[in-house]
C-alpha cells in the first residue's frame, strides 16, 4: 500500500482521493466520534462531530492523555494503551450507559505497516437506535425482506424441522449453559464506571471484564 499524498488540492490514496473539506465533513457526519492519542500519549486530535458523547475542547489538545481522564479511570486507560504499545492487544471494546442512553466505545491500536505503534484511536457512538430497532422486532431478514413483526407464524428451521418456539435450547459447549440460562451483564453507567449489580463493588469499572 502506498503512502497518501497531498498535491495541494486532494489527499490521494490507493482507494481514491479526498479534498480537505471532504475529510472534515466526513468526520463531522459519520455516526460516531473519534479521538486520537499519539505515540507520545498526547491527546492530538478529535473529530468535530456535533452533540458529542465526550465533550472535547481545543484547549485539551497536546495534553497528556492522563489529564483527560478522572483519576479513578486513568489506571485502566493506561493499561489499555500499554497493551497496545507492547503488542499484546490491538482492540478493546466497552459498552456504557451515557446521558441516559447506551453507547459503544471501541479502542484500536494504530500501527504502521511494519507494526510500529503510532497511537490509540477511540470510536464512540450511540447504539440506542440499533438496539431499539432490534428490541422492537424491526430487524429485517435480507433474504426474505420480512421482520419479526411481519410474520404471523413461527419460522421453521430447515435443518431441524422445528420452529423458533419449538426449538430446544442448545447448551454452549464451553460452559454447559444455554443462552436462556445466561443472564446478560448489565451495562455500566459512564458516570460511575459501574453497573447496577456492581455498584457496591471495588472493581475498577467495566474495563476489568477482559483485561
Amino acid at each position: 500500500m502506498s503512502m497518501p499524498e497531498y498535491d495541494g488540492a486532494y489527499i490521494k490514496m490507493d482507494t481514491g482521493r479526498l479534498s480537505l473539506i471532504e475529510v472534515q465533513q466526513i468526520f463531522s457526519s459519520i455516526p460516531f466520534e473519534i479521538d486520537l492519542i499519539d505515540r507520545a500519549d498526547k491527546f492530538s486530535w478529535y473529530s468535530n462531530k456535533p452533540n458529542r458523547e465526550h465533550v472535547r475542547h481545543t484547549s485539551e489538545l497536546n495534553e497528556n492523555v492522563k489529564e483527560c481522564h478522572p483519576a479513578k479511570v486513568w489506571p485502566i486507560v493506561k493499561k489499555i494503551i500499554d497493551s497496545f504499545k507492547d503488542g499484546s492487544r490491538d482492540f478493546v471494546a466497552r459498552p456504557l450507559t451515557m446521558h441516559g442512553h447506551r453507547v459503544y466505545i471501541q479502542y484500536y491500536a494504530v500501527r504502521d505497516e511494519a507494526g510500529n505503534y503510532l497511537g490509540t484511536i477511540e470510536f464512540t457512538g450511540s447504539v440506542e437506535p440499533i438496539l431499539q430497532a432490534y428490541e422492537n422486532g424491526g430487524w429485517t431478514d435480507a433474504s426474505t425482506s420480512a421482520s419479526k413483526t411481519d410474520s404471523s407464524s413461527p419460522k421453521v428451521d430447515a435443518s431441524t424441522g422445528a420452529s423458533e418456539e419449538e426449538k430446544v435450547t442448545q447448551p454452549d459447549a464451553s460452559t454447559g449453559a444455554s443462552e436462556e440460562e445466561a443472564a446478560p451483564a448489565p451495562a455500566p453507567d459512564a458516570s460511575t464506571g459501574a453497573s447496577e449489580s456492581s455498584a457496591n463493588s471495588d472493581a475498577p469499572g467495566p474495563f476489568n471484564f477482559d483485561l
